[in-house]
Parts: structure tokens; C-alpha cells; sequence
């Protein structure tokens, strides 16, 4: 009962401090609004392409009406020259340039290769990998149309030539995400660095407000307690704003919520206690809330970036794999946060994860409580 009513105490107490409560609470919900407002458009439409049609034939218009009226491109200019087309790319005006050189048509007819030059710029990952996908989709189509056609005009049977043009067929099935949204891919990893980031700060801003009063306790065991009650009332208001943040994610911005909402937020306790951690170390090295805020915010981009969500971790070298395991906490969760919600997986799938989160605890709890005691 002594410590319900500590942890009571504790939550009136961050309740009371706005600046904590404000990031606690208004932090993972403001900013999933805002980054869901970014990619409100799931997939890229419209990207501005130029032409250069040197052919000026009916099967180059046609390949340059295929892209036309697709839903990916806008075809907004007209180059003179190859110069022209680049010039429109070098100035933003167009992301991607079509180049059908002179004689393509002739080519076909005489069953020649032919080519069309597609220009990506690729200085955009995004749009580069976009532009070319769909591009040498509708090419390839295209390709497969007319061949079919100068088939037929020499006179095999519509069925013969389909087969002689379509020597194999490719099917896929896109599990989970069919159009590979950009909204379902990030938005979830978002929460879990959001998450984070609050977790890290409110954490951080209490014990460094609260170093003087902790510097009066005369022994180790009362301040470590002191500390776990403080993250638990962090932790509510964290877990209340992130559980508020997947709810946008799902029912505002339609991100698909398959798995069980239990198992995710059991994985969250045990992230909120893990990313404690460095949050507890950092606040013994810093000593002040502007300088604990600085840091803690330009630790977000590095910590999302390699903590295997946007690149796999097995891809990343494994000595640079093991300092982040040993050091940073969100290896362990970003991933197996989003496909607890996103895929549905079974919570025994994210064991492994969760287990290696248990033993980061277990040995930099006390540690960083130890070195924070020692700075007092």
C-alpha cells in the first residue's frame, strides 16, 4: 500500500508539471496527426514527366498517352531537344524524361530492338524508384501489346501470337499491404519513436528536476525506488498517449490494426522501462533540462535509423548491429511494435525481442541508477 500511495503521489506530481505532461501526453498524438497529414496521399500520383518524341509515329504517341493517363505521371512538357528534356530535370520542373528516338516505329515494324530512353532523377529515392517501377511496367506492356499485334499481321491466330509475345507470365501476391503504402509502412514506426523520444524526455526532466530532493535519500535501494515509481508515472501517461496515437493511426488514417492491442501495449512496459535507461544516464551526465532536451532530440534520427526499421538489420554490419543491441533499446521494439499491429503476428514471434529487452534492463537499470546515484 506504501508504494500504491509513492506512485499515486508520483502521478499527481507529473501530473502537476506542465511541461512534462504536455510532452507525456500531447507528444505522440500531436505528432502522428502531423506526420499522417504528410502522408495523407498513400502512394505518389501525378509526378511532372517531359518528352522528348523524335519518332513523332503513331506507336510513339501512343506510348506517351499509356503514360499520360496513368495515375502515376503527368506528362507536362515537350522537349525540343535532349537538352531541353535534361534541362527540365535539372530544374525540378520534371522528376522523369521519355525519349523516343527517331526511326522507332521503323524499327518495330521491322521486328528490330528498339528502345525507349526513360530519364529517372534520382537524386529522390522516393520518386526515383517510383518513377522507374511504374515506368518500365507500362513500357513492358506496351511492348507486349505491339509485339502481339505485328504478330497477328503476319497472320498467326490472335491466341498463337498472345503466346509468342507473352513467352511466361509473372504473378505475385503482395501480403498484407497490396499498393505498398508509404502512410502503412512509416506511421507505425513514427509511434514507436515516438514513444521513445517521450519516454526518453519526461523521464529525463523528472530526474534531473528532481536530483535535489533524490540527493537527500542515504542510500542506494530508496533512490533506485524512487526512480522505478517516477518511470511508472511516466509511463501511464506515455502508454495513455500512445495507445491514443495508434487509434489515429487506425481509425483516422486507416492503417490496418490486426493484432491484439494487449500484446502490443505488454511490449510497450517493457520498452518504457528499457529506453528509461540511457534516459536515467543521460540525465546524470547532463544535468540540465535544455541541454538533456538537446541531445535527446538529435539522438531521435540516428536511433530510428538503426534500429533495423527503415534498413533490415541483418543488412547493417554486425559489429554496428551489436554496439546499437548493446547500447540502444529501440533495436528491439520498432519492428516488432509495428507488425504486432500491422501483420497480427502471434505475440510468441516477438519473444526473442522481448527477452533480449528484459536482459538490457536487467543489467543497465541498475547500472545507469548506480552511476546516476554516484553524480548526485
Amino acid at each position: 500500500m506504501f508504494l500504491v500511495r509513492e506512485l499515486l503521489a508520483e502521478i499527481k506530481s507529473t501530473f502537476r508539471d506542465r511541461d512534462v505532461i504536455i510532452l507525456l501526453l500531447g507528444g505522440p498524438i500531436f505528432l502522428t496527426l502531423l506526420f499522417g497529414g504528410v502522408y495523407l496521399h498513400n502512394y505518389l500520383e501525378d509526378i511532372p514527366a517531359a518528352v522528348l518524341d523524335e519518332d513523332n509515329s503513331s506507336i510513339s504517341r501512343m506510348i506517351i498517352q499509356q503514360f499520360d493517363e496513368n495515375e502515376r505521371f503527368d506528362v507536362r512538357f515537350h522537349a525540343g531537344s535532349k537538352e531541353e528534356l535534361k534541362n527540365y530535370i535539372d530544374s525540378r520542373k520534371a522528376h522523369m524524361g521519355i525519349y523516343i528516338p527517331h526511326g522507332f516505329s521503323k524499327k518495330i515494324s521491322e521486328m528490330k530492338s528498339a528502345e525507349v530512353l526513360i530519364f529517372v532523377d534520382g537524386t529522390n529515392m522516393i520518386i526515383g524508384n517510383n518513377s522507374y517501377a511504374k515506368a518500365a511496367e507500362i513500357v513492358q506492356t506496351v511492348s507486349a501489346g505491339i509485339q502481339m499485334k505485328i504478330l497477328q499481321a503476319k497472320g498467326l491466330m490472335p491466341q498463337t501470337a498472345e503466346d509468342m509475345a507473352l513467352v511466361f507470365n509473372f504473378n505475385d501476391r503482395i501480403l498484407y499491404d497490396p499498393r505498398m503504402t508509404y502512410m502503412n509502412y512509416l506511421l507505425l514506426g513514427f509511434v514507436a519513436v515516438f514513444l521513445q523520444q517521450v519516454m526518453l524526455s519526461g523521464v529525463g526532466f523528472t530526474l534531473i528536476k528532481n536530483s535535489q530532493s533524490l540527493a537527500n535519500e542515504n542510500s542506494f535501494i530508496k533512490v533506485f525506488k524512487k526512480i522505478i515509481i517516477k518511470i511508472l508515472a511516466c509511463a501511464l501517461f506515455g502508454l495513455i498517449s500512445t495507445s491514443a496515437a495508434i487509434g489515429i493511426a487506425g481509425y483516422v488514417f486507416k492503417v490496418p490494426i490486426r493484432g491484439s492491442f494487449l500484446n502490443v501495449i505488454l511490449l510497450c512496459v517493457v520498452f518504457v522501462f528499457a529506453i528509461s535507461c540511457p534516459a536515467i544516464l543521460l540525465a546524470s551526465i547532463l544535468k540540465e533540462r535544455l541541454k538533456f532536451s538537446q541531445v535527446s532530440f538529435m539522438l531521435s534520427l540516428p536511433a530510428f535509423v538503426s534500429c533495423g526499421y527503415v534498413w533490415p538489420q541483418d543488412q547493417m554490419p554486425g559489429l554496428l548491429t551489436l554496439l546499437i543491441k548493446i547500447f540502444w533499446p529501440l533495436i528491439y521494439f520498432a519492428r516488432p511494435f509495428a507488425e504486432l499491429i500491422f501483420k497480427g503476428i502471434p505475440f510468441e514471434a516477438v519473444t526473442t525481442n522481448l527477452i533480449q529487452m528484459i536482459i538490457y534492463i536487467l543489467f543497465w537499470m541498475p547500472t545507469s541508477i548506480l552511476i546516476f546515484y554516484g553524480s548526485l
